[in-house]
């Protein structure tokens, strides 16, 4: 247990596509750049806070979700690269705590996504985490039918790992603890619906799927160009189709829209959603 807290910790924890349908932008600013006096009433406004392992996810997911027919569903974005990305890390800084409670402060914020891993979460052996405690407490004051919804990533660094079972490893101690600190929230917020999901193991099943050759008609290594790529950086950022596979998992958790109800990717030889269905039974069963 020990050791395993301590690699993590070891990481830099910034433990942190496309489907070519849907509404797109239209020339609207992208999901970072509107301001808190842009949130509709009449939108399913989802804001995400947190760094780089999720925001291209949040990003498609309103592509995607405007492809299911949930045309109202609106993303919005207080981001901040690396570790500076973390609850703990946004709640201590003034710029980034003051914009996020502006968005709050409309009242009208339906989901809010926070992302792994507070510093405090790792030094505690992955029982706590304060800062989600106060993002929760201030969103629900402002609007008590706002959704928490708490997202688990991939180690970072996929390089530093011989191959996908050891890059993999301890990963599902990791999501269980999270899913234990969200069933520990819920217990203090008996009222509000708050929820997990782990769009992380989508990367750890395509760096197996590609290193057994399952993946060879589309992917040609696992680090590079992001079309046809894993991964495209020695830090771990998500390629392509790493991107589409896990925003099936955002899709999933926040609109509870199953892989396969959407249409067949056809810029991959990979059913993906297949990919995502059997990840996503593999999470129910744990």
């Amino acid at each position: 247990m020990s050791v395993f807290l301590a690699a993590i910790l070891m990481l830099t924890i910034s433990l942190s596509g496309c489907l070519g349908i849907g509404r797109g932008n239209g020339g609207e600013l992208e999901m970072t750049e509107r301001p808190p006096e842009d949130v509709n009433l009449e939108d399913y406004n989802v804001l995400y806070i947190g760094h780089s392992f999720g925001r291209r996810f949040a990003e498609l997911l309103e592509d995607y979700s405007h492809t299911a027919g949930i045309t109202n569903h609106t993303a919005y974005a207080q981001f901040s690269g690396g570790a500076s990305g973390a609850p703990d890390a946004l709640w201590s800084d003034e710029a980034d705590s003051e914009r996020i409670k502006e968005f709050l402060d409309t009242g009208e914020i339906d989901v809010l996504i926070m992302i792994c891993c507070s510093i405090e979460f790792v030094e505690t052996g992955l029982q706590s985490d304060e800062a989600i405690w106060n993002f929760t407490d201030y969103a629900l004051d402002k609007n008590p039918d706002t959704r928490i919804g708490l997202s688990m990533i991939w180690k970072d660094y996929p390089g530093q790992y011989e191959n996908a079972s050891e890059h993999k490893n301890g990963s599902g101690f990791l999501y269980d603890s999270w899913v234990r600190l969200a069933s520990n929230l819920s217990a203090d917020y008996p009222n509000a619906d708050i929820f997990t999901f782990h769009h992380g193991a989508a990367a750890y099943e395509l760096r197996d799927m590609f290193e057994t050759g399952q993946l060879d008609e589309d992917i040609g290594q696992l680090t590079g160009q992001k079309p046809t790529s894993v991964f495209t950086d020695e830090k771990g950022h998500a390629g392509q189709i790493t991107i589409d596979t896990g925003t099936l998992i955002w899709l999933h958790a926040v609109h509870g829209v199953e892989p396969m109800e959407m249409p067949e990717f056809t810029q991959w030889n990979t059913d993906i959603r297949l990919i995502a269905e059997s990840l996503l039974n593999e999470s129910n069963q744990q």
